[in-house]
């Protein structure tokens, strides 16, 4: 059955609809990270479209990070979503000079308090997973993470996260399609000197981060502490 185009004079071209109606199943996860995506013939039937067509509409997808086309394998999904940090990133001031390593050191279940319940919107008391983080650069701690996954991620392990916590969520059928952050400059806690190396004078760049699904459930909250000598933080916009 093809599926329905709008061929009016004034409608979005052929390719960006198709793309839209593509992007609109990656989202819903109906195409997961690393199926093998259908071919142009097949987007042809499946639209009733041109095979130039078919191509415009992989071609942007690609170009957008959704999906990779090999010759002799085929198209692939690389992702469900576009990547959530693309305008926005921290980055690791000289990480060319010294190896940046991360380190997971704590995988927990815990009963979500009530400041974590409101922030991600759930019962108090839900069971989340929760996971600490630091980032060394060569032998010196910079940077420590909290992150707290929702009830229905029912297992993590370190090798799960050692690419991307965004690709692991991915994985699991959870995709970022927007977020809130908060941004702060503080005193170190005694955990965060501890973690960090540093004493009560040394300034902390603070970052809180919740990211939602497309039906606005929280999939994700973190709470990072930087040093700030060590990061920039860059936004671009458009």
């Amino acid at each position: 059955m093809k599926k329905q185009l709008d061929y009016s004079t004034h409608s979005k071209p052929l390719y960006a609809q198709v793309y839209d109606i593509l992007v609109d199943k990656l989202n819903k996860g109906e195409y997961r990270k690393n199926d093998t995506f259908p071919t142009e013939a097949e987007f042809q039937e499946m639209f009733g479209i041109s095979r130039i067509t078919a191509r415009r509409a992989l071609s942007e997808l690609e170009k957008e990070g959704y999906v990779k086309r090999s010759r002799g394998v085929g198209t692939l999904v690389i992702r469900n979503s576009k990547k959530a940090y693309a305008t926005i990133h921290t980055q690791v001031l000289g990480a060319a000079t010294q190896r940046v390593k991360r380190n997971i050191i704590s995988i927990n279940k815990v009963a979500a308090n009530k400041d974590i319940s409101e922030i991600m919107k759930l019962p108090e008391g839900s069971v989340l997973t929760k996971v600490e983080r630091v980032i060394t650069k060569g032998n010196k701690p910079i940077q420590y993470n909290c992150f707290y996954f929702p009830p229905c991620i029912e297992s993590i392990t370190a090798e799960d996260l050692e690419e991307s916590i965004y690709l692991f969520l991915e994985s699991k059928g959870l995709n970022s399609n927007h977020y809130t952050e908060k941004l702060s400059a503080l005193v170190p806690t005694k955990q965060e000197m501890e973690l960090l190396d540093i004493d009560e004078k040394t300034p902390i760049f603070s970052r809180c981060r919740i990211d939602y699904n497309k039906d606005n459930e929280a999939i994700l909250y973190m709470e990072g502490s930087y040093l700030s000598n060590y990061y920039e933080y860059k936004v671009n916009g458009s």
